[in-house]
């Protein structure tokens, strides 16, 4: 936002922030992105009391209502969210956008007793009508609720079943398959979670991975995860691959990081196990991926750990590639010298 559009914006507040007047909810948004801050919490209040009080004429759309809400996400006023979402509800009362904000902003409230009557709302609506938003928050809504009350095994049935309706109206969505490995885990099903994930990422025929595009990198980390301590390496390997290889643009670099050392550890593991007889190349591939993991990753328990494999794979490199060394770093040169 331009210097001049937020001159404009603070006008409409006035001059003591005291006073405020705004027709619509997008107009409302932009007023909101200028009070982000923890200072502007105060105003955000102001802002919503102003929005969900009939006698204020701002007209908006259930769908800027729900980017309002989003915005007010962002800051964590999920108490404020609350209000605005029932406000909008009472405009379009089986909006599942709106229904599935609720349930989110009562989860990450602690607020179970509340979001279940959002909850009961949306399951009054056929499933077959059901958004991704919908059945992702509301089942986050019944792991949040699990971790609460442990004993109760109903929420976990309701949770499978929500699960389950996921992936059958989207099957090509990860995040269906993820939250229903997430509840076996739960249950303490990790063979179970290890299938679901595996015949997911893996065992998805051709034509389906073609022509569903599949983008499965959180499914590629939860396997991994369950995966931890396994000797399967090939395996490790070929998930690492996927996960790389269907991450979205916008997977943080974190994550394409993670993928890249899990792959280096696992062919680290196959060199050491074959004691460094084969193809040196394998060699400088583990270096390089050490390496980028290293560069990628944040997490100073990995580079740690990075800095210590790679030391001791670099020793096994010096009898027979001439490596150029700077701290961690193996250059393309190198490697094609050692193919000469």
């Amino acid at each position: 936002m331009d210097e001049k559009m937020k001159m404009m914006l603070e006008n409409l507040v006035g001059e003591n922030d005291e006073e405020i007047y705004v027709s619509s909810v997008e107009e409302a948004i932009r007023l909101l992105q200028l009070h982000m801050t923890p200072n502007g919490a105060k105003y955000r209040r102001k802002l919503v009391e102003y929005m969900t009080n009939e006698e204020n004429e701002v007209f908006g759309e259930c769908d800027v209502y729900h980017n309002f809400i989003m915005d007010l996400f962002r800051v964590g006023d999920y108490y404020l969210a609350l209000l605005v979402c029932d406000f909008a509800l009472e405009l379009a009362p089986t909006n599942r956008d709106i229904l599935a904000d609720a349930i989110k902003a009562c989860k990450n409230s602690s607020q179970y007793e509340r979001g279940e009557k959002y909850l009961s709302k949306a399951e009054e609506l056929d499933y077959s009508i059901w958004t991704y938003r919908l059945f992702l928050y509301s089942i986050d809504f019944l792991q949040g609720k699990m971790n609460a009350f442990p004993s109760d095994m109903d929420i976990f049935d309701r949770a499978d079943k929500l699960a389950n309706e996921y992936i059958k109206k989207f099957p090509f969505d990860e995040h269906g398959y993820n939250q229903k490995a997430e509840l076996l885990i739960m249950q303490n099903k990790r063979a179970e979670a290890i299938r679901l994930l595996y015949n997911y990422i893996i065992d998805l025929k051709p034509e389906d991975r073609e022509a569903s595009r599949l983008i499965c990198a959180q499914c590629c980390v939860t396997l991994l995860n369950l995966l931890d301590g396994s000797n399967n390496y090939e395996l490790i390997i070929n998930i690492c691959n996927e996960g790389l290889k269907n991450s979205a643009q916008e997977q943080p670099s974190a994550r394409i990081g993670f993928f890249m050392y899990r792959k280096a550890l696992a062919m680290d593991a196959m060199l050491h196990e074959k004691h460094f007889k084969g193809n040196p190349r394998e060699v400088i591939d583990g270096l390089r991926w050490y390496q980028t993991a290293y560069d990628l990753n944040q997490d100073m328990t990995y580079k740690n750990t990075i800095e210590q494999r790679y030391t001791i794979l670099m020793s096994h490199a010096d009898e027979y590639i001439p490596l150029i060394k700077r701290g961690l770093f193996v250059t393309d040169d190198t490697a094609c010298k050692s193919e000469e």
